[in-house]
């Protein structure tokens, strides 16, 4: 079979499955360097618009499409959704507490507050999920108050039992009062 193909079909052939194939790679992949150089060795500038400044260069065409500003609404940061949502996240949100913030508090414990609801959240979610005992809930809460010890004693502490109590205990595998989380404030046994 290869005796009825002669060297100059089989020449022509490869070549121009060559030249097919680079061809589809440099327009595929290299369409803007090889345009530059196009208009490079005509002369000619592509339409481009300079912004306020100058520095920047927009181009006079489209790139995505005319922006349409009409009918834009503008939504809270809590309102924005990302991802599917979770049946138990949406409960939960329905029905977050209120945390008061005192008056004249310091940044850091704002900080310190708010990344600390945060744990208690997750600690809420881990216990709830793995059924684990009020032993483990303690080592992991007394863990997350050393991380935090500058919420203790303060009206941030009372905040958070009062977090754990609405939203951890209807969920947990075990009781939970007001004097268990009073002494893993305080006792750093």
């Amino acid at each position: 079979m290869l005796h009825q193909i002669s060297w100059f079909t089989y020449t022509v052939s490869i070549l121009s499955l060559v030249i097919i194939y680079y061809a589809y790679v440099g327009l595929t992949f290299y369409r803007v360097e090889i345009l530059a150089t196009f208009y490079r060795l005509t002369g000619r500038q592509p339409a481009f618009e300079a912004s306020s400044k100058g520095d920047l260069q927009i181009p006079d065409y489209d790139i995505m499409g005319k922006a349409q500003p009409d009918d834009v609404d503008f939504v809270n940061a809590e309102e924005l959704s990302f991802g599917p949502a979770d049946v138990q996240d949406e409960l939960q949100s329905d029905q977050a507490t209120k945390v008061i913030i005192p008056a004249g508090s310091d940044s850091r414990l704002i900080g310190d507050f708010s990344e600390m609801v945060s744990e208690a959240k997750t600690l809420i979610r881990v216990i709830n999920e793995s059924s684990e005992s009020k032993e483990n809930f303690e080592m992991l809460f007394r863990l997350i108050i050393q991380k935090y010890p500058a919420l203790t004693g303060t009206a941030y502490q009372q905040q958070i039992n009062n977090f754990l109590l609405s939203e951890g205990v209807p969920q947990f595998p075990f009781s939970l009062t007001l004097t268990d989380l009073e002494n893993y404030w305080t006792n750093e046994n």
